[in-house]
């Protein structure tokens, strides 16, 4: 069963967790210079609650480096505090993979999942905002469709932008099949919804989220049958496309003989260990090396394929963040499939699969 909520009703769910002793902290976020900016911030605060960035998460994500399950990670808050944490279904692959490694206590999280698109990069955004000269201050609501960037402006109006020329999701995104997540206690979308709408669909997973559902009183929001097939209908295209553009650009990929030159640009600056969300270490003893000179740039970046290709969970932060541009993405999408054909292991997909690398 699904359901149509506003964003009152979300923050009533995340109050709800806090007021309860569900958890004792949730994973927000705060704004950084503009409104596409957002930094991580736990909160245990209830008031605190209003100011959750929804929109603003499902649309652009966290600002450089920072992405939901990175945050618990460095911050180690699941291995002893409850946390519930919002982010998406890479997130919780992430988390997966880190409560293999023990990194996370698993029954410490409360995950609630987008079901969406993707993300818009920010580097992208400030191009975006300038050229359209739209002040970010200016937006109250934004949104993602499979086809348009939306924005609700303070003074009431809509503004729809297509998704390909002057702004698009995140490369990796767009290659990404595997939207949704059958751990994470809810999932919550818009997709079907008309594009002026700033409801979102929120489908509970768990038996707890079921419970929550009666408790809040959320039984007279549940949609009918039209809107679930119309909602699965447009998720189905969503993966169908991404699908289809993961075939040609991976075959691509492989095919072009001078794909190892792309990686000779690397500065092994160490954006990519920053990102990563299953890359544990406390210190990166490859950065290390390479900062002492005892290792050249090209044995630190093909050390990395080899360090997390098997747990890589598709998150592209290492791409979206790396200044020169390397198509790293591509590479772990490729190794990850070639993971999946070969040994039939997904890395985040089951929490009793063992890690890959241990499994000889």
């Amino acid at each position: 069963m699904r359901y149509q909520i506003t964003k009152t009703d979300f923050q009533e769910l995340l109050k709800h967790l806090l007021k309860k002793n569900v958890v004792s902290e949730i994973l927000s976020g705060t704004e950084k210079k503009n409104r596409y900016v957002v930094t991580p911030e736990f909160v245990s605060d209830p008031a605190q609650i209003d100011l959750f960035p929804l929109s603003q998460l499902m649309t652009y994500g966290y600002a450089r480096t920072d992405s939901a399950s990175n945050s618990i990670l460095h911050s180690q808050k699941a291995l002893n505090t409850k946390v519930a944490v919002i982010g998406r279904a890479c997130d919780v692959r992430a988390m997966v993979e880190l409560d293999k490694k023990k990194q996370v206590v698993w029954e410490n999280l409360f995950i609630i999942a987008f079901h969406d698109l993707g993300y818009l990069p920010n580097k992208s955004l400030k191009k975006f905002f300038k050229k359209t000269e739209i002040k970010d201050a200016d937006i109250e609501y934004e949104r993602l469709t499979p086809s348009n960037f939306i924005l609700k402006m303070k003074n009431g109006k809509f503004q729809s932008f297509p998704l390909g020329k002057d702004i698009d999701i995140a490369g990796n995104c767009s290659r990404c099949i595997q939207k949704d997540h059958a751990l994470a206690d809810f999932m919550i979308g818009t997709y079907s919804l008309p594009e002026k709408s700033e409801d979102y669909i929120i489908t509970p997973q768990s038996d707890r989220a079921k419970r929550m559902v009666e408790t809040l009183g959320w039984s007279k929001k549940a949609v009918d049958e039209k809107i679930s097939a119309d909602y699965d209908k447009v998720a189905q295209e969503v993966i169908s496309k991404c699908t289809t553009k993961r075939e040609k650009d991976l075959s691509a990929f492989l095919a072009n003989e001078e794909r190892f030159s792309l990686l000779t640009k690397c500065t092994a600056c160490g954006m990519c260990v920053k990102s990563c969300p299953v890359c544990f270490c406390k210190v990166c003893n490859l950065t290390t090396q390479v900062k002492a000179k005892t290792m050249d740039k090209m044995t630190f970046l093909t050390t990395r394929f080899t360090h997390v290709g098997d747990t890589c969970v598709e998150c592209g932060r290492c791409t979206t963040n790396c200044p020169m541009n390397i198509p790293l993405d591509l590479v772990f999408q490729s190794l990850r499939d070639s993971f999946k054909k070969d040994r039939k292991y997904e890395s985040g997909s089951h929490r009793k699969d063992s890690v890959m690398h241990l499994d000889v």
